[in-house]
């Protein structure tokens, strides 16, 4: 028995495969198109490379794009939970952090307050992975996610930002000289795609970062968690840690948190279902 969780974003669709103790069995990410029977077709690509034969007992769908599943599945019960919880609750059992400022960098940015088993959605932000796309299109003229996370790793962003060590010497307030004073705003801008793309990695990847420690602020919560699509960019959980340190907070990335949205979804139903 086992429990198929979609979420299915504006970018990517996050597909997994869980057991009734939420164990994951399978996972699969692919590009949004809109398209129902491409869903089905992901799906059964990803359970038959896992070797799993038989239907899932339950389809648990979030994301706002899960009205695509539609008259697909035939014959298998579905239930649609609602994302921010999902999120969250898929954070939480991936990071085993329970009291936690929870950000999905997806297409854009969402923030969930998460106390135990309760999520609060306050707030959200356009910067996020579309961006990345989008301004990478626009400057290198580069789409593909793949040829794009090969550009930012080759590439080097303080090649293209001004840092603090660039405008005074000494400490400003504490903040050393690498700490970035302004995104793009280098006096000597390299014009290499790699240099670019990585730039406009850290951008987002610092806004976020930034964003989750203002959200902390007079708070008793010292921990963010970061999920996401976004998040497979290895460059970006060295930046959140870098972010989190100068505030004074512990940011983690978690192993496969850019399916914590499809897990929590399954979390969610297997608890309605009092399986959990």
């Amino acid at each position: 028995m086992y429990y198929l969780g979609t979420d299915i974003g504006g970018s990517a669709v996050k597909l997994v495969a869980a057991d009734e103790k939420g164990n994951i069995l399978a996972r699969r990410k692919y590009a949004a198109d809109g398209s129902g029977e491409k869903l089905e077709n992901e799906t059964r690509k990803m359970l038959s490379e896992a070797h799993i034969a038989v239907p899932p007992s339950h389809i648990f769908l979030t994301g706002a794009g899960s009205d695509i599943a539609e008259n697909r599945f035939e014959n298998i019960p579905r239930t649609c939970f609602e994302e921010f919880g999902c999120f969250g609750r898929g954070a939480v059992a991936l990071s085993g952090i329970d009291k936690a400022v929870i950000v999905s960098i997806g297409t854009g940015t969402a923030f969930v307050i998460a106390d135990k088993n309760n999520f609060t959605h306050i707030g959200g932000s356009g910067v996020g992975g579309g961006t990345l796309t989008g301004l990478a299109g626009l400057t290198v003229n580069v789409t593909d996610s793949d040829k794009l996370n090969s550009l930012i790793s080759e590439g080097n962003p303080a090649k293209v930002d001004l840092t603090m060590g660039d405008i005074c010497k000494g400490t400003l307030g504490g903040l050393a000289a690498d700490v970035t004073a302004a995104n793009f705003g280098s006096r000597h801008m390299s014009h290499d795609p790699a240099d670019i793309a990585a730039g406009i990695s850290n951008m987002i990847f610092q806004t976020a970062g930034v964003m989750a420690a203002f959200a902390c602020k007079g708070t008793d919560i010292t921990n963010a968690v970061f999920v996401g699509a976004m998040t497979e960019i290895p460059e970006g959980k060295a930046v959140l840690e870098a972010v989190g340190q100068l505030h004074g907070l512990t940011f983690t990335v978690p192993e496969n948190g850019a399916y914590a949205g499809a897990l929590g979804a399954i979390l969610w139903g297997l608890e309605r279902e009092k399986l959990l």
